[in-house]
């Protein structure tokens, strides 16, 4: 043998030790399955973050619009879903035996979230600072009639015997940081004959109920984001004790997905740094109550900020 020819061999046989020695890379190829809770927001967030991935090359399976919350998380932990779009504040209902005050924080409510999420492979990406708390909403001739602006002024309404039927999820009812939190502070009681329960948070039932005042509801359970709000002549009585928890709308991704492809990660924090209260209101009213496609309201706010082209 020439002796170019095994220094060659040498050589090649010398890289592929050296790539041995290397940990292997994560695995590629693999679709991100994308998840989302069937509400309107949901809906538009996850197209956005579909788009992304599909524009930067990255596989993706579109199942927006999944189901519920609660179905929504257990589909995450059992992997059957991969980049889901969350909130911080549901932290308090993933993690049990902490200090319920911090999910009412932005800062600590997120961090909480994720530190304890890390635990389970779980990963949350970078919030938009738009509050998507829970609030009670009342049409606007039924605040001038009363003069009810506030929860204080509510509770006073209540407690004096005025006419109140409140239609919200099962799930803020029985929440110590819901209902009964606001029960407490301003020290009200509603009794059941003024409660509507429904199983899910999708609050399109509950104002459709509050606005055709459908058996006597006047007070719905409204979301800070939701696009209704102006477009239903609502108003969204004040919370002066900041009761509910923090709900910051944020990417949420397996740990071992985001391993595989971690531009995801800087692909969607503009994004969602882009999204304030205001602008969520907007997009949600296009599709809630102008009838437009989730997947065209998100593109065109893409393409307007730059994010995705044409």
């Amino acid at each position: 043998m020439r002796p170019a020819k095994m220094l060659l061999l040498l050589a090649v046989a010398v890289g592929l030790a050296a790539g041995c020695a290397r940990p292997a890379p994560a695995k590629t190829g693999e679709p991100v399955v994308v998840a989302t809770m069937i509400d309107t927001e949901g809906s538009i967030l996850g197209k956005m973050i579909v788009q992304l991935l599909e524009a930067e090359g990255i596989p993706v399976v579109d199942k927006t619009e999944f189901g519920t919350p609660d179905v929504l998380r257990k589909a995450l932990e059992a992997k059957e879903v991969h980049l889901v779009v969350d909130y911080t504040g549901s932290g308090q209902y993933y993690h049990e035996g902490q200090d319920p005050a911090v999910w009412s924080d932005a800062a600590k409510g997120y961090e909480a979230t994720k530190r304890l999420d890390e635990a389970k492979g779980i990963a949350w990406l970078t919030p938009a600072a738009a509050n998507n708390t829970e609030s009670l909403a009342v049409k606007r001739e039924f605040a001038e009639k009363t003069g009810i602006r506030d929860l204080p002024a509510f509770a006073a309404y209540v407690n004096k015997g005025g006419a109140a039927k409140l239609i919200a999820a099962q799930s803020y009812a029985d929440n110590p940081l819901g209902l009964i939190g606001l029960e407490k502070a301003y020290g009200f009681t509603l009794r059941k004959d003024q409660l509507i329960l429904l199983s899910s948070g999708n609050t399109a039932e509950m104002l459709k109920a509050l606005s055709e005042g459908t058996n006597g509801v006047n007070v719905s359970l409204v979301y800070g984001t939701d696009g209704a709000l102006d477009e239903m002549k609502l108003l969204v009585l004040a919370d002066p004790k900041g009761i509910p928890p923090v709900y910051l709308p944020a990417p949420v991704i397996l740990a071992e997905k985001l391993a595989a492809y971690p531009r995801i990660e800087a692909l969607l924090k503009p994004v969602f740094e882009s999204l304030d209260l205001e602008t969520l209101q907007r997009l949600n009213a296009s599709v809630a109550f102008k009838g437009r496609d989730a997947r065209e309201v998100g593109k065109e706010y893409l393409v307007s900020k730059g994010f995705l082209k044409k």
